[in-house]
Parts: C-alpha cells; structure tokens; sequence
C-alpha cells in the first residue's frame, strides 16, 4: 500500500518526520510504521515517571510555600500578588479563572488548582529568580528537597537546568513527538528524574517500582532502531558503485 492512506490519519509529514531525515527511512513505510511504533513504546515507558516526578514534585512545592507562607497562601496569592512572578502569576490566575468556569457556583478546592496547574507551573517556580522570594528562605530547599545530598551546596539553579530539559522531554512525549533518535539523551534524563524523584519526601507506595519498565524497553528499542540502522547502512553500501567502476570520472 502506497503511503498515501495515512494522509487522513497519521498525515504523511508527520509520519515522516519519523524517518529523521534519513531517505532511506522516510520513503520506507513498513520502517516509518515500525518506528512510528517504537517511538510510542518510549513514550508509553517514560509515563509514570514523568508522572511520579511531575505529582511529588508540585506537592512538595506547595507543602514547603504553606510552611513559610502560611497554610492559606495560594488562595492569598490568588487574591493578591505577593510570591509568584509575573509569568506564574498570570498561569495561576489562568488556571483559577477556568476553575471558576468550569464548577460554577461550586467550591474551588485548593487540591483542583493544585491540579489545574502544569508542570511548567512548579518547574518555573523552582529557578534561582525565586531566590529572593523562597529558596534564600530557611528551610525552603530543603523543605522540597529534603534528601539532597549533604555535602553538595544546596542550589535550585542545577536542578531547574535539569527540571527544564525533563519539561522539554515531557512534552514532546505527550504531544505525541518523536524522541526515538534521542534515546541516549533520554535515558540521562530518566537517571535524573529518578534522582530529583530521590530528592523529594518518600512514602512506601513503591508506585513507580512497580510500573517503571523503562530500562527493559529503552534497552530492546534501541536494540531495535540499531538494527534498522545497520539494515539501511547495509543496502547502502550495496548499491554503492564499486571503486574500479568510478575511476576515470574523478
């Protein structure tokens, strides 16, 4: 079948942007399908600790603001500017105001804007210019990071580097992006979500060790893409002309 019957449904060129630019990939259906295929395994695989990260993280941020703002500081917050930036501000008041829309003359619970917001939300606030307002605070990093490593300085500015390539990554995975051919970058960003993971409060849900497949399937699918690769290399070479055919023209 001619690639043609994905134009109403995948569409061609985002079915081919699954080829990395490779030709040999590109005008191959049965390899854009397959790694069409693998690339959705990897993002399967990385959802719960990007989930894991994404829920520990934002509860250990609100539970740290509530500790030096007070228990009712993001209903303050929403009332009047004080904490956040402009940028989180504004995401805040977003959120609220769909809230509002959405429940009507219902109660807005705190946990529902906890929720509302996104990851970019929590990621921002974690970033040395909240310095002044939280994390020169006593008892602000460690209150969110509370198994950090003694002996390394505590400084938000390494984590919100990290924090903002696992954002990246995490939303290329639910907007349905290639990242196949990142695979070696992705499992660095997974060793460091699992140590951002370690850094938060704990419980003994062992949630994410008991749906964390993430190393089996990075491991077999890049076992998979390499195997593709060398197949292509290899028809590659074999249609190449051979040195003695060439001389003369050179």
């Amino acid at each position: 079948m001619s690639i043609e019957q994905y134009r109403a449904t995948i569409s061609i060129e985002r079915l081919k942007s699954f080829g990395f630019g490779i030709d040999e990939i590109e005008n191959n259906e049965e390899l854009l399908l397959k790694l069409y295929k693998l690339n959705i395994k990897v993002s399967q695989a990385l959802y719960p600790i990007l989930c894991i990260l994404e829920i520990h993280l934002r509860n250990a941020i609100y539970n740290m603001l509530q500790t030096i703002y007070g228990e009712n500081w993001l209903m303050d917050e929403i009332k009047e500017q004080h904490i956040l930036l402009n940028n989180e501000y504004e995401e805040l008041s977003k959120a609220y105001s769909k809230l509002k829309k959405r429940y009507k003359n219902k109660t807005i619970t705190i946990g529902k804007i906890i929720a509302e917001l996104n990851f970019g939300f929590w990621t921002g606030i974690c970033s040395k210019k909240y310095n002044p307002h939280i994390w020169s605070k006593k008892g602000a990093f460690r209150g969110v990071f509370i198994n950090y490593p003694k002996n390394k300085q505590e400084q938000i500015h390494e984590i919100s580097m990290n924090l903002t390539r696992i954002r990246n990554l995490r939303n290329r995975v639910f907007h349905y992006e290639p990242i196949l051919k990142d695979s070696s970058k992705i499992f660095i960003l997974y060793k460091k979500m699992k140590d951002i993971i370690g850094y938060l409060p704990q419980d003994n849900s062992q949630i994410l060790k008991d749906t964390d497949d993430f190393i089996d399937v990075i491991g077999k699918i890049i076992k998979e893409f390499s195997n593709i690769l060398k197949i292509i290399k290899q028809k590659t070479l074999s249609t190449m002309p051979k040195q003695e055919e060439t001389q003369g023209y050179t």
